[in-house]
């Protein structure tokens, strides 16, 4: 008997390890669901279903997120491929950019003292210019974001463009294109990351260069006026004739310091610019959140989600693709879309 509770015992605290988040709760029906967190310990999700773009918030408890609301139609919103609409929040803000399938990048602003919206607004300074619909959207301080997204402007060669915000999104600079691939476009088919603290900004894209489409990084000392030369991540290489439909993703430490993990072949790295690539599993779609505490990276493998949180085993926290992960108090929240659903579960730290 002693032995049998022994082997029940070490059974349950097994299960525990393994399985150390709550259970999936659903948020709605919808796609590609985008998390942030913001410095009140609040959590922010934007998703996109049909036309409609939905926006919630777990006020209360990170697994409890408010009934979402739409925030507005857009005729021929993308919402496939990681194209969906995308999120930033400071203080004062919330900001949400989605594409239509014409080309034309909108966004829309949530003053938090207010609560209201604004209408849309377009980014792009030459209409029907981001096909592709690969776009995202980060805030540098209280009313500072800057956008970024795949542009066919002048030559009809994918490229990277950005333009900034001063107001919390209400209006936004002339277009600044970033970066143009010496060999006619960078990859056209995966998905491009900004992070930003204060006057540094950084974009991560998927290059197409002689051949090879590996990861890049263009860094901005100055707010994004200007970047410097971009960085190959790593040090391997993958030639390739064809989409890998993945982009990976940056996220930047309390400091400004930046981390980049992104898929080559079917192997996922994390990587620090100018630091050798480090593999950590397989699958596609990884992303990253990183805070004070440590960082989450969260992808999917088949139609499996995986959550990994610093240097510990990667956790499986339910069936479906496209995870989002954020980090706040204590806590790691991941969201993904399962069946035309968006789920998300919550795992203490």
């Amino acid at each position: 008997m002693t032995v049998l509770l022994h082997l029940l015992l070490l059974f349950s605290s097994v299960r525990f390890v393994n399985q150390p988040f709550r259970s999936s709760q659903r948020v709605g029906a919808g796609h590609l669901p985008v998390l942030v967190a913001d410095t009140k310990g609040q959590v922010h999700i934007v998703y996109g279903l049909d036309s409609t773009i939905y926006y919630a918030v777990a006020s209360q408890t990170p697994d409890q997120f408010n009934p979402p609301m739409a925030v507005a139609k857009l005729p021929h919103l993308v919402a496939g491929a990681k194209r969906g609409p995308q999120l930033a929040v400071t203080e004062r803000y919330v900001v949400i950019t989605a594409v239509n399938q014409m080309g034309d990048l909108f966004a829309y602003s949530l003053d938090r003292q207010r609560g209201r919206w604004s209408a849309a607004v377009r980014i792009n300074d030459i209409a029907e210019v981001a096909k592709e619909g690969f776009q995202a959207v980060t805030g540098a301080s209280d009313g500072t974001f800057h956008a970024v997204w795949l542009d066919l402007r002048q030559d009809k060669a994918n490229k990277i463009v950005m333009a900034t915000s001063p107001d919390g999104g209400r209006t936004w600079s002339a277009n600044q294109v970033v970066y143009r691939s010496p060999s006619g476009s960078v990859c056209e088919c995966c998905k491009v990351s900004i992070a930003a603290n204060q006057s540094d900004v950084y974009i991560q894209f998927r290059n197409w260069l002689n051949g090879s489409r590996d990861l890049y990084l263009a860094h901005s000392t100055n707010g994004g006026t200007s970047f410097g030369s971009v960085q190959k991540l790593g040090s391997g290489t993958w030639k390739l004739n064809a989409c890998p439909m993945d982009g990976g993703a940056v996220s930047l430490s309390p400091t400004g310091q930046p981390f980049t993990v992104w898929r080559r072949e079917n192997t996922l790295y994390t990587c620090r610019p100018g630091e050798p690539e480090q593999a950590i599993g397989t699958g596609r779609n990884v992303t990253t959140a990183t805070d004070s505490v440590g960082r989450a990276l969260a992808w999917n493998e088949g139609n499996l989600v995986w959550l990994k949180l610093d240097n510990r085993e990667p956790i499986r926290l339910g069936t479906g693709q496209m995870p989002s992960v954020a980090l706040v108090n204590g806590f790691a929240i991941c969201a993904w879309e399962a069946d035309g659903q968006v789920v998300s579960a919550v795992t203490a730290r």
